[in-house]
């Protein structure tokens, strides 16, 4: 059943990549790009919602809106499930606490969301306390 999911460990199998440079490179590359720790956020399918590709893009667009009304510099970024071919486009921003980051993601629905710092990847949820991380 879908309540015997582990949601952290699930979470944290994705892949995420980040735009530097123009395209988008693995998360390890990234950070060695930024030395900086960074938040990644994606408004696409708040929760369990499925929208179409049209409101996922349009949610997407609002977030990127907030983030730079916060006078962040977001760029594209993409959180991709290694055992499948569903991919969500999202953006990474330096700058944010964990808690800035827990609550934008919560702002637009979202389980979790990552921070990508020193080489670990981890998981933040957005309306739980729990969090998971692993090497890059």
């Amino acid at each position: 059943s879908p309540d015997s999911v582990d949601l952290p460990s699930l979470y944290l199998k994705t892949e995420v990549s980040v735009e530097v440079g123009g395209r988008l490179v693995p998360a390890s590359t990234a950070l060695a790009n930024f030395q900086r720790a960074l938040h990644v956020i994606t408004a696409w399918n708040p929760g369990d919602a499925r929208p179409t590709r049209e409101e996922n893009e349009r949610a997407n667009s609002q977030l990127l809106d907030r983030l730079t009304a916060m006078r962040l510099h977001p760029v594209r970024a993409l959180g991709a499930d290694p055992d499948s071919d569903h991919a969500e486009e999202s953006w990474a921003v330096v700058g944010l606490s964990d808690d800035q980051a827990r609550a934008l993601g919560a702002e637009f629905g979202q389980v979790a969301v990552f921070r990508l710092a020193d080489g670990v990847q981890t998981v933040l949820a957005c309306f739980e306390t729990w969090e998971r991380s692993r090497e890059l």
